[in-house]
């Protein structure tokens, strides 16, 4: 499963969307190194989403995306990440 995950990682970032995404990522570590960004990631690492990753489990991914969203920093942070992507 791991292998698979960075494959696709690897699809994503060698494409146009992934470029965008290599430019922006200076940007993109302050927003993860934010108050939101840390709020965020206490979240998911505390509901599994790591496992969850590694299992393949989109229901377990589903749940715990729902349920950041569900919270304001989660909100704020997406939002955010809209933003910055030019999705907004």
């Amino acid at each position: 499963m791991e292998n698979d995950l960075t494959k696709k990682a690897q699809e994503l970032l060698a494409g146009e969307e992934g470029r965008r995404i290599q430019g922006k990522r200076a940007e993109l570590e302050r927003l993860a190194a934010s108050q939101d960004g840390q709020r965020v990631k206490a979240m998911l690492e505390r509901g599994g989403f790591e496992d969850a990753v590694k299992r393949g489990d989109a229901a377990a991914l589903k749940n715990a995306m729902g349920a950041v969203m569900q919270t304001d920093s989660g909100r704020q942070l997406i939002d955010r990440l809209r933003e910055l992507m030019g999705q907004k």
